[in-house]
């Protein structure tokens, strides 16, 4: 797809849904192990186990995967401006640098699990079964790294559905591993572990063999030519890594509130009840992100294209265009959410007991109500983050959300929060609409501040702004 031509707002749309199907396909490996080890493993433990990891694997993941950010906004830009070669430096060096990153990480984070976990304050009655999940999980992790860095160069390219396809067949390899590992060989939570990493290792392979046949596209990966380039490093490097301090600044304060998660004591839950509806609805809001995360992708691929191609007035356009859609998908699933929210919540919990799963519900539900009707405000932001980042300007929203989710949240957490009438599923979950409205505050008028600089640097150094081929990679 052409992003710098045509209807754009249309487009963004037709480019975005095929992201939200990919994610939405991630998060399948998530709520299959739930659904499998619920129904086939060790029942509402392993549950625990497995949905108790998913802030610790996000502070983890996010960091190092945002920083193929810097590789996306790189090679739009150089699309946009039609320079070839630069662009195939950054893929290669960026795809050289997941590897490494992934590798690095994987080990390291294989071998400090237990202690991450018992940092969580994760509770007794599951850690163990916890420690294993994450374990495998980190050896897989540089499989992930490549996947989501070729997905990455992909869509700077214009192609957000073969990153769709290839989540499909490796989605389908993660549902077929989980039922064998866990019925047939009884692995439990150690079998969904082991198949998501085969899913993942899957993934990896496929988008390195399409980069290769990419014959007819802008560019085309080759084994001979990987390698660091000094310049590609260090641009793909300066946009990538105030990115990854910024989901560094999400993930801290989100694990505190996971951890925090554990001390709540209202009368009408206990803490498995608590930490199983919660893990529940999680799973609810990562489909319902998936959307924001798309169009917030989307943001950056049209902006860096558009930006590199100079059409400033299609650059501004991309930013309203996105944040209209960012309102109508998170309307249509905050109606969703809230008509249907019961069903949805059943649909993974596994309390055999009727009384436990009408308190696992209930505590759900005080989580999904409050991010259904708050989660536009977590679109405006991550569309503001987005669209200054595609003009190359990627340390402001890292600053921005340091200071208005990470210190925000953490005074919530250690004042607020720690008052009896605060203390409970509700309010530790305010946390997050809190933020988003201060953030988004600020962000508003500096992303135009932004525009309006960015904008000048375009008009004060002219570059070769010749337009690439249509509907090709």
């Amino acid at each position: 797809m052409d992003l710098t031509t045509g209807k754009l707002f249309w487009k963004i749309p037709l480019f975005a849904l095929p992201m939200a199907l990919t994610t939405m396909l991630q998060l399948l490996y998530t709520t299959v192990d739930l659904w499998t080890v619920a129904n086939f493993g060790g029942g509402s433990s392993s549950m625990a186990a497995v949905g108790s990891n998913g802030s610790m694997i996000n502070l983890i993941v996010t960091v190092f995967v945002s920083l193929s950010l810097g590789a996306n906004v790189a090679i739009a830009n150089a699309k946009g401006s039609g320079r070839k070669e630069h662009a195939e430096k950054v893929m290669h060096t960026a795809l050289l640098l997941s590897v490494i990153l992934g590798v690095v990480v994987g080990v390291f984070g294989a071998f400090i699990s237990p202690y991450l976990l018992r940092w969580m304050g994760t509770i007794d009655a599951i850690i163990e079964k916890a420690t294993l999940y994450l374990t495998i999980y980190f050896i897989g992790l540089p499989f992930q790294m490549v996947y989501n860095y070729s997905s990455q160069i992909m869509r700077a390219l214009g192609d957000s559905k073969r990153p769709l396809a290839i989540l499909a067949i490796s989605g389908l390899t993660n549902v077929v591993f989980d039922l064998l590992f866990v019925i047939v060989f009884k692995l439990d939570v150690a079998g969904v572990a082991i198949a998501t990493v085969i899913s993942e290792a899957v993934a990896a392979v496929i988008s390195i063999v399409v980069l290769m046949n990419n014959k007819e596209g802008f560019i085309r990966f080759s084994f001979k030519k990987l390698g660091f380039d000094h310049t590609s490093l260090i641009e793909v490097i300066r946009i990538g890594l105030p990115a990854g301090i910024q989901g560094l600044c999400f993930c801290i304060p989100n694990v505190m509130i996971q951890s925090s998660l554990y001390t709540i004591t209202e009368a009408e839950y206990s803490v498995e009840n608590i930490v199983n509806g919660a893990a529940a609805s999680g799973q609810i809001e990562g489909y319902i992100f998936a959307l924001v995360e798309a169009i917030s992708a989307a943001c950056v691929a049209f902006t860096g294209q558009n930006y590199g191609a100079a059409k400033k007035e299609n650059v501004r356009k991309v930013f309203w265009y996105c944040q209209i859609w960012n309102a109508i998908s998170m309307g249509l699933a905050a109606i969703i959410a809230l008509s249907m929210g019961d069903l949805l919540l059943r649909l993974f919990l596994n309390a055999k007991d009727p009384t436990e799963l009408t308190q696992e519900i209930g505590a759900g539900k005080q989580r999904l109500y409050l991010f259904a009707f708050t989660y536009v405000l977590d679109g405006i932001m991550d569309v503001c983050g987005s669209y200054v980042r595609g003009m190359k300007y990627s340390t402001p929203p890292a600053i921005i959300i340091f200071f208005g989710c990470t210190v925000s949240r953490i005074i919530f957490l250690t004042t607020i929060f720690k008052l009896p009438e605060f203390h409970t599923v509700f309010w530790l979950y305010a946390a997050f609409p809190i933020s988003w409205i201060i953030v988004d505050l600020v962000y508003i008028p500096v992303t135009l501040i932004i525009e309006k600089k960015a904008f000048a640097k375009l008009a004060s150094h002219p570059t070769n702004h010749s337009a690439p081929e249509q509907n090709k990679m």
